[in-house]
């Protein structure tokens, strides 16, 4: 398998730091030449809560999950990350442990870096700082809306927003429609929007009968955007 170079002029995807690198003019090479490439298979831990390591993890492709434990002890699907992301930064500037544990979605390739190197880019490539300033800003932002779409509502419109979001941000055009990607289990939707399976399972079902999506061997497929928007604005009256 070909891994994509980091810097290659294809676009990465809006608010990733390789990105920002691109338009605040940091060369992307000037970071994809740090550390070694890894490459980590579906479900495998890229890293894990409460280890005490400080390297970070450029993604060169895939996508990665990250999940946290709730009040419950439960896993909590709580963010994905794709190809041009970095993960496990904040443990290398402040030397804590993890907050979170990153999961490869499927094979991913990286580049992991140790806390020295990343530190030494950090403070020493021209706009480097301004580049990973301007991708946490983008994270918080885009977290604050997702707080905001994913939890208000009857489940039926929060879960078609997470859909639409998500096959927005990282969907794949194919002859169906938009693939839906990383691909998620239901149990991980309902973490996603903060519901029940059983719930998101009847909203699927309402989805498909719509000919919104369809649904095959775990792929999510969007059929029509059009009628994915209107369950998104349902209201618990309707």
């Amino acid at each position: 398998m070909k891994v994509r170079a980091a810097g290659m002029a294809v676009p990465w995807r809006e608010g990733t730091l390789l990105a920002e690198m691109a338009a605040t003019g940091v060369a992307a090479n000037s970071l994809a030449k740090l550390g070694t490439l890894r490459a980590y298979g579906g479900g495998e831990t890229m890293i894990m809560a409460g280890a005490t390591d400080t390297f970070v993890l450029l993604l060169l492709d895939g996508f990665a999950k990250v999940t946290a434990v709730d009040a419950t002890g439960a896993d909590v699907l709580v963010d994905i990350r794709a190809a041009g992301d970095v993960v496990g930064e904040l443990a290398a500037f402040d030397g804590a442990p993890r907050t979170a544990t990153v999961t490869a979605a499927h094979q991913v390739h990286a580049r992991r870096i140790s806390q020295r190197d990343w530190i030494g880019w950090f403070t020493g490539a021209p706009d480097a700082e301004l580049a990973v300033r301007r991708s946490l800003a983008y994270r918080s932002r885009v977290s604050v809306l997702r707080r905001l779409e994913f939890f208000q509502g009857p489940i039926a419109a929060r879960l078609a927003r997470a859909v639409l979001h998500l096959g927005t941000q990282y969907g794949e055009r194919v002859a169906e429609g938009l693939l839906v990607r990383p691909g998620l289990t239901q149990p991980e939707w309902a973490e996603l929007i903060g519901g029940k399976e059983r719930s998101v399972q009847k909203a699927l079902s309402r989805f498909s009968d719509a000919r919104a999506v369809s649904r095959s061997r775990g792929r999510l497929i969007i059929r029509s955007e059009c009628a994915l928007a209107a369950f998104a604005v349902e209201r618990e009256s309707d």
